[in-house]
């Protein structure tokens, strides 16, 4: 009986780069192993140093590349090929777009169990681009470690790799980053950069303070001020394009009800409260303590304006979901935005279970999300109706989707 085939940890193999995967891996196949391959793309040659392998599957970088591809450029950022931050730069800014594109309908494809038409119609013109054709100085917020220098975490490592000067982050957090260089006695730790309207915040190890003690933001017409490190979308020019999407989605009516799940600091919230208007209610639901008890800060006034009432909920969506009968009745529409992972499966039982109308779902992964469609859409309760998704992380493999889900006895 024939041994399966091996490769060495640590050692160089020649290889011809297939299809791109989930998770900005191109696939290889290496004398009979299968390999996923970062640094080189689609119809590539390269010498790939195998790193290590999960499961039966093996991962690797490419070293030297011998057979380029005509959408291969220079990177801005000489760390690029190690770097956790930016794993596309080595490819052109109009190819990351059209790579996403086939993630994205692979993921619909092989994971929500959508057939290729129906992929082509809801896909339609691919993942849109945003801001301009250099996809440089988007990230308004980033972590960095001083130890001497400025540095971030190699690739899905502990490891770290210096950065002299990342072109991803906004201008305004680059001057941050080399005002701090300049300046002494700063510690060794993590440092969190955050940009709002009047400066960029910084926060760092043992009470670390510069710039601005909270982040000022504004969006659609109101300020929002908000921790350093709280979250808040990192490409601030995603959020007009989520909100804009939202309201054409045709899910809201006035006076509806609606729950906003994994809410954060509530701007989604303020959004739906902005269409159901005066005689709506919306429930705003974060397991995080802190950003909960911002949001119940921002909105305790909301309704005595125009708005809508906002009740906000400190609580895990899925204890949340779990227990909603008892105390809440059925939602119209229901909007999540969860983390990267996912709603996951008893979320989305939950909720297919309770049979709101609407479903608005902001996913930051294209696999989670259609693994979620699929549940959602299990027993023909919901079907998926609208898809729109932005490059909103250029020179990443990392893009923004909205789905909406509508349910099937809604005409």
């Amino acid at each position: 009986m024939s041994s399966k085939p091996t490769l060495e940890i640590g050692s160089q193999y020649f290889a011809e780069i297939g299809k791109i995967t989930h998770g900005g891996h191109f696939l290889a196949h290496i004398e009979g192993c299968v390999v996923f391959v970062r640094g080189a793309m689609t119809g590539e040659q390269a010498q790939v140093l195998i790193t290590h392998k999960r499961q039966k599957v093996y991962f690797g970088v490419a070293q030297m590349i011998m057979k380029g591809s005509p959408d291969r450029v220079e990177p801005s950022c000489s760390a690029s090929s190690v770097c956790g931050g930016c794993d596309f730069q080595f490819v052109s800014f109009q190819h990351q777009i059209v790579l996403k594109t086939m993630v994205l309908k692979d993921s619909l494809q092989r994971f929500a169990q959508l057939d290729s038409r129906r992929v082509d119609e809801l896909v339609g013109a691919g993942v849109l681009p945003i801001g301009d054709a250099s996809g440089l100085r988007w990230r308004g917020r980033a972590r960095f470690h001083w130890d001497g220098s400025w540095h971030m975490h190699e690739y899905r490592s502990d490891h770290m790799v210096e950065t002299m000067n990342c072109t991803t982050v906004t201008s305004q957090v680059g001057e941050k980053l080399a005002q701090l260089e300049r300046a002494e006695g700063l510690e060794p730790g993590e440092y969190t950069f955050a940009q709002g309207a009047v400066g960029v915040s910084v926060v760092g190890p043992n009470g670390f303070k510069s710039g601005p003690e909270t982040v000022v933001r504004e969006f659609a017409g109101i300020e929002w001020e908000t921790g350093p490190r709280d979250f808040w979308q990192s490409n601030a020019a995603l959020l007009p394009l989520v909100d804009e999407s939202m309201q054409a989605s045709g899910a809201f009516a006035r006076g509806g009800h609606w729950w906003d799940l994994y809410a954060g600091v509530g701007v989604f919230t303020e959004v739906i409260a902005r269409n159901i208007g005066s005689n709506g209610t919306v429930t705003s639901v974060e397991g995080n303590r802190a950003t909960s008890e911002a949001a119940r800060k921002k909105f305790a006034h909301y309704s005595e304006g125009s708005g809508a009432s906002i009740g906000v909920i400190t609580s895990s969506v899925e204890r949340f979901v779990a227990n909603v009968r008892k105390t809440h009745s059925t939602p119209d529409g229901v909007f999540l935005d969860p983390p990267r992972s996912g709603a996951g499966l008893a979320v989305c039982t939950e909720l297919r279970e309770l049979e709101p109308n609407w479903i608005l779902y902001l996913a930051c992964d294209p696999v989670a999300l259609a693994r979620d469609a699929r549940e959602l859409c299990s027993d023909g309760t919901f079907e998926l109706i609208a898809l729109t998704a932005w490059d909103a992380f250029p020179m990443t493999h990392h893009f923004e989707s909205l789905a909406v889900f509508r349910n099937t006895k809604v005409s």
